[in-house]
């Protein structure tokens, strides 16, 4: 089960188990038509208010090709097991696809019970390959089952909410509603960051250990704190959802920065290291900024939460992606070289939400600077598909 190369045809890679082939593709696809939304409500293309709909797409849908497409690459590596065949990576990317379409066409009673069921099926998966690990995932990875458990959780109460809408709590359905929207993207981004961002700047990671099928020594202590740090997020949800915004964000972004303190120290790692590097730090700073500009001001939830989307998530899995793709297309020299594509993706990415968060203060025009934002986002990820996306079709010489 050792690492092998894969070559051949663009599905014989697909089906040496690199789903990120397919999902990532997909994940762009999927992300402009959720981006499109705006512009073509804004200049009456179509009559819905897509306040909805958009972001069901873009996490749903976009994010998820990402984590899926990432985890099913990485995940079996790590851990010795057989990869995902050709027809599981198949069957996830139709899923999303569905997923994407659903709510794209406003159909939130389907799209979020089929969401439910794709990763409910996206975990056994995983589950099922634990059962023939041959060494133990880092301690971090908790993290990461913490975030798959939050986007279960958020999307069955939303699934719920929706046909019965007069049967739970308010509170409840709005810490469902954050468990999915954010929990799900951000816990999994805090376990894996753990692992994977510290090479980005050179640094040695707390999450290697000799391979071993029992716990090694030292596992169990980083496996706790990234357990607690998920727990104080998760209290932040529920404490937001009770109406304690400004301090729900507080503890979210102060857990953030601690264990990004310690885990990913990218402050000790000076400014190198290309533009990789740069969009990492930019993306991790726009997380928790975005957080404490919410405990600040409280009533532009909506406005600053588009400060840790698209600098933040956005961009961070666009990085993540390009370093994925280089490394196994051969080209990890590119790893710190001043790729102007990738330069280009993180200017006009933070000028998107630049755009998109001063439109608020500007109301006379917010629906225009919505499109414009939008239409930037959509620019940058287009250069990005054009240069690096390619790259999916060639093997690891």
């Amino acid at each position: 089960m050792r690492d092998q190369k894969a070559t051949g045809s663009y599905i014989d890679l697909i089906r040496a188990g690199e789903p990120f082939r397919l999902l990532f593709p997909l994940g762009v696809l999927i992300g402009i038509g959720g981006v499109l939304m705006w512009p073509l409500f804004v200049w009456h293309f179509t009559s819905t208010y897509p306040g909805v709909e958009h972001p069901r797409v873009m996490i749903e849908g976009f994010l998820t090709c990402f984590i899926v497409g990432f985890l099913g690459t990485a995940l079996p590596r790590l851990l010795d097991v057989p990869r995902f065949t050709l027809g599981e990576t198949f069957a996830f990317a139709a899923a999303l696809l569905a997923v994407a379409v659903c709510h794209w066409c406003g159909r939130l009673l389907w799209g979020d019970p089929l969401f439910f069921c794709t990763l409910v099926a996206f975990i056994f998966a995983l589950i099922g390959r634990a059962f023939a690990r041959k060494d133990t995932p880092p301690p971090a990875f908790v993290l990461v089952a913490m975030g798959l458990l939050s986007g279960l959780a958020g999307s069955a109460i939303q699934a719920f909410a929706e046909n019965t809408p007069d049967l739970l709590n308010a509170s409840l359905v709005q810490t469902g509603r954050l468990l999915l929207n954010q929990g799900y993207l951000l816990l999994p981004i805090m376990g894996i960051g753990a692992f994977l961002l510290p090479r980005f700047f050179g640094l040695p990671t707390r999450q290697s250990f000799p391979e071993s099928l029992a716990l090694p020594p030292g596992w169990k202590p980083r496996a706790r704190f990234a357990f607690l740090c998920g727990l104080a997020v998760v209290a932040s949800f529920v404490m937001e959802a009770v109406g304690q915004s400004r301090w729900g964000c507080a503890l979210r972004a102060a857990t953030i920065l601690l264990y990004f303190f310690r885990e990913v120290p990218f402050h000790r790692a000076g400014l190198g290291g290309g533009p990789l590097a740069l969009g990492l730090r930019i993306s991790l700073l726009a997380i928790p900024t975005g957080f404490i500009l919410i405990a600040i001001w409280p009533d532009r939830i909506s406005s600053f939460l588009h400060v840790v989307f698209i600098s933040g998530f956005s961009l961070l899995a666009f990085i993540v992606a390009s370093r994925v793709i280089l490394g196994h297309s051969g080209q990890s020299d590119k790893f710190r070289a001043p790729l102007k594509s990738l330069f280009l993706l993180i200017a006009l990415v933070v000028f998107a939400m630049l755009t998109r968060v001063t439109a608020d203060w500007m109301p006379a025009i917010c629906l225009t600077h919505y499109a414009y934002a939008a239409l930037l986002w959509i620019l940058g990820v287009l250069i990005w598909s054009i240069a690096i996306l390619p790259a999916v079709r060639l093997p690891d010489p």
